[in-house]
């Protein structure tokens, strides 16, 4: 039976959004997994698994689009002790595309460098996250339509 696979846009009015994949749980519709590069173009990203993650403990406003239906033996539901965890450890097929996409190092040049007038590419988490969805279609994972939904999806 295919699982849906939703983005979540964390809605911001002054910086781009925050993106993260969310796979809901078969035993609870409001607790399952998500998926994101955490940090800022100025720190650096790094990969984040969050399991058990409960999507109404969220405070943030935020809103969900159904990027694919993935077959279910591409991923693993992981309910541990039901306890909200993070790690950076791959556990199925989607994990393991995504972990295999490099997260964004730092992008902001400092005030203080020689490099100024030089542009500069920034990347963050929706970069990132659009990257591993075109992965997860290379792979045979996700379908085209999951690129077209990352690409139009709100970035702000």
């Amino acid at each position: 039976m295919p699982k849906t696979v939703y983005l979540i846009i964390y809605k911001s009015p002054l910086f781009p959004a925050h993106w993260a994949l969310w796979i809901p749980s078969e035993a609870d519709p409001n607790i399952g997994k998500r998926i994101h590069a955490e940090g800022d173009a100025a720190t650096g990203f790094r990969l984040s698994f969050d399991r058990n993650y409960d999507i109404r403990q969220e405070s943030r406003k935020h809103e969900t689009l159904v990027v694919a239906k993935v077959g279910a033996g591409h991923l693993i539901d992981t309910p541990g002790n039901g306890v909200n965890s993070v790690d950076t450890e791959p556990m199925d097929a989607v994990e393991t595309v995504a972990a295999k996409v490099l997260t964004p190092g730092t992008s902001l040049v400092p005030s203080t460098t020689s490099t100024r007038g030089t542009r500069v590419e920034i990347r963050n988490c929706q970069t990132w996250l659009m990257e591993v969805v075109n992965a997860l279609h290379e792979e045979g994972i996700f379908d085209s339509n999951a690129v077209e939904v990352i690409k139009t999806a709100p970035k702000n």
